[in-house]
């Protein structure tokens, strides 16, 4: 089995992709603690997993506090003897317009998705370090890395957790742990939360492709599963995207266009020169391709 004797952390596992990523790695080997604020959802995850022959543990405690985050990653330590992958799925929404946003509802947001990816992967690093060797996994969204209207919140915690993957995966590399992220693209609560206008008006634009379409959750889990194995060893600072029939690479950020002016740059040189130089390379926004 390609987990074999591999010992995982999946937060947000109580249901959806973070359910179907640690079924499908105790399904190839794994020992997976089960991490969910929701305990009838982690306790139904480790009955399932229990069931087919697996060996699984749940946690409750939130990834959004430092203390909740350090007890998810003892637990693995303490349960199995050490930590060998970290899933950073943990998520909600709080959706809504940003001039009608609470602080909470922002606050809440980036709590959970961005400080939650960072507190644990802060102390799985620790046990991964002194052991050279680690695999971690953090789930961004397309949201994140094109915008989505009604996300503000989401697509920042999502963005940042994507730059935070390609500096942590620099920072581990020496020890032998790679860092990358996962776009999904499934049929989740998430999706859910869109307003039912936008989905119907993106799901008739796709009408007619299967390529296209949404997949389940347990669509996402190969690719969790692949990046956790040894066999992934050589993948680092990705961000890639699976679901449906549909699996992608996305690129890094780079400069489009560039021009230069001796002496530096006026407001009077970018009136004159700024639509004629990189102005021609202008970047269209929105969550389309």
């Amino acid at each position: 089995m390609l987990l074999s004797g591999k010992c995982v952390v999946v937060t947000g596992s109580g249901k959806g992709i973070g359910r179907a990523a640690a079924i499908a790695m105790a399904r190839e080997g794994a020992r997976v603690v089960v991490n969910d604020v929701n305990r009838e959802g982690a306790d139904a995850t480790v009955r399932e997993i229990e069931q087919n022959g697996g060996k699984a543990v749940a946690c409750y405690e939130s990834v959004a506090s430092m203390q909740g985050a350090e007890k998810i990653i003892n637990t693995c330590v303490e349960t199995f003897g050490k930590i060998d992958v970290l899933v950073n799925n943990a998520g909600i929404l709080r959706d809504r317009m940003v001039f009608n946003m609470t602080e909470q509802e922002w606050d809440d947001v980036i709590a959970v998705h961005l400080k939650g990816t960072f507190a644990c992967t802060h102390f799985a690093s620790k046990y991964m370090r002194q052991q050279q060797s680690g695999r971690i996994i953090n789930i961004t969204s397309r949201s994140g890395l094109r915008g989505n209207i009604g996300q503000a919140n989401y697509a920042a915690a999502k963005a940042g957790i994507v730059g935070f993957t390609r500096t942590v995966c620099q920072e581990l590399a020496k020890y032998n742990i790679t860092v990358n992220a996962v776009v999904p693209r499934a049929l989740t609560d998430m999706v859910e939360s869109i307003p039912e206008e936008i989905r119907k008006k993106k799901d008739a634009s796709w009408a007619g492709s299967g390529i296209r379409r949404r997949g389940q959750p347990e669509e996402v889990a190969p690719i969790i599963v692949y990046l956790a194995s040894d066999e992934a060893a050589d993948i680092n600072g990705q961000v890639i995207g699976l679901g449906g029939d549909k699996l992608s690479l996305w690129s890094h950020p780079r400069e489009v266009a560039e021009a230069f002016m001796v002496g530096g740059w006026t407001v009077e040189h970018l009136r004159q020169l700024f639509k004629t130089s990189v102005g021609y390379e202008l970047q269209s926004v929105g969550n389309k391709d």
